[in-house]
This record gives structure tokens, sequence and C-alpha cells, in this order.
């Protein structure tokens, strides 16, 4: 191999191994939430080790400020092709746990929690 064609092939390699370890689409992104219509809470989303974790940035309602820095998202890993799975996802008002899953199209998010045979969808949109 002459040095030209070392180098391009170098240089491809790196690019791709870039692009694997490039963070998550979902990572340092904006979510609005809405419980039955209404406007709830602002959801940030970051990625950490291709880990993701969501907190609470602000509410809607005076009441929802208590949560305001509150982690409610934890472990959820992307499947490929928008979807995601593997995390938790936490209700404050109930301070309880779900399993949960999420598929991304476009600026909405179909969020799910799910409690053994049972689950509960959101739609969230990207801020």
């Amino acid at each position: 191999m002459n040095m030209l064609t070392k180098t391009a092939l170098a240089a491809a390699t790196m690019s791709v191994a870039s692009l694997a370890f490039a963070a998550d689409p979902l990572a340092n992104t904006t979510w609005q939430t809405f419980d039955e219509g209404q406007p709830k809470a602002v959801i940030k989303i970051t990625e950490s080790g291709g880990v993701l974790t969501g907190k609470i940035i602000s509410t809607a309602t005076e009441k929802g400020k208590k949560y305001v820095g509150m982690t409610v998202i934890t472990g959820l890993k992307a499947d490929g092709n928008g979807k995601y799975s593997g995390g938790k996802i936490t209700d404050p008002e109930k301070n309880k746990s779900y399993r949960m899953s999420a598929e991304v199209k476009g600026s909405t998010m179909d969020v799910k929690g799910h409690l053994g045979p049972f689950s509960r969808s959101q739609t969230w949109k990207k801020k």
C-alpha cells in the first residue's frame, strides 16, 4: 500500500470509530411533558457512557415547582431506530418508579411506563 492509500484508510477508520462513539441523538434534548392534554413539566435529557438520564428543569404549575431538579429518567438506553428501553421513569407526585420505554418520532416522543402487564403512555413534544 502506498502512503496515500494508508492515510485515506486511517482517516476512514477514524471517521467510522467516531460515529460509533457519537452521543445519542436524544442526548441534550429538552421535552415538554403533558398530562391529560395539559403541559406538565419540561425534562432535560443528558447522556453519559451511553446511558440517558432526564431531570425536571421547569414545571407549568406552582405545585410542581418542588420537583424541579428531580431526576425522573434513569438507565435508558438506545435500541436503534429511535427506540429506547431498559430505563426507569419516576412519577414525582407518587414517588414511584416504573420500567420505561420510549420511541422518538420526529419532534415527538412516545413514553411508556410499565408495571407488570400494564402500561401508561404519554406523548412528549421536543422544545
